[in-house]
This record gives C-alpha cells, structure tokens and sequence, in this order.
C-alpha cells in the first residue's frame, strides 16, 4: 500500500510553519481503531510504502508533528483494500 500527501507549511492557526519534525500515519481495519502507528522523522518524505499487509481493508490517517512534539489534527480517514 503506498500513501502520499502534501506537506504542511503553515501552523493550525494560520502562521508560517517553520519547525516541521515528521508524520506519523495511523492505520487499522477499522476508521475508528487506527491503533497501529509509523513514525516517519524527517520532513523530505511524503510517500510510504507499507508492505506485507495481509489481505483485507485498511484505513489510514496522518498527522504532522513539530520540534516540540506538538501534532496536527488527524486527516481525512483514506481506505485502501489489499487482496
């Protein structure tokens, strides 16, 4: 399964972000137990690539983190089905 988005480049509240530490994306079977997370540091990377998935349906959501540990809302829930 391959995921890709945008990078952020402003804070919630509109200012310039200037401190972007990483992402961690969210998975699971179900939209509302993404329990599994992947911490991705660094800010040059907005593709990952999750192998050896097992057949079924997963749900995956992302959030931006700064160098304070300070994290972005959860995006929107994108599905993706393996099999």
């Amino acid at each position: 399964m391959t995921l890709s988005w945008d990078a952020p480049d402003e804070n919630t509240g509109g200012s310039a972000l200037t401190n972007l530490a990483g992402y961690r994306i969210y998975c699971g079977a179900s939209a509302d137990d993404l329990r599994q997370v992947i911490d991705i540091p660094g800010v040059g990377m907005t593709t990952y690539v999750i192998d050896d998935l097992a057949t079924g349906t997963y749900h995956f959501s992302i959030r931006a983190y700064n160098t304070q540990g300070a994290e972005s809302a959860l995006s929107n829930i994108v599905s993706g089905i393996i099999g």
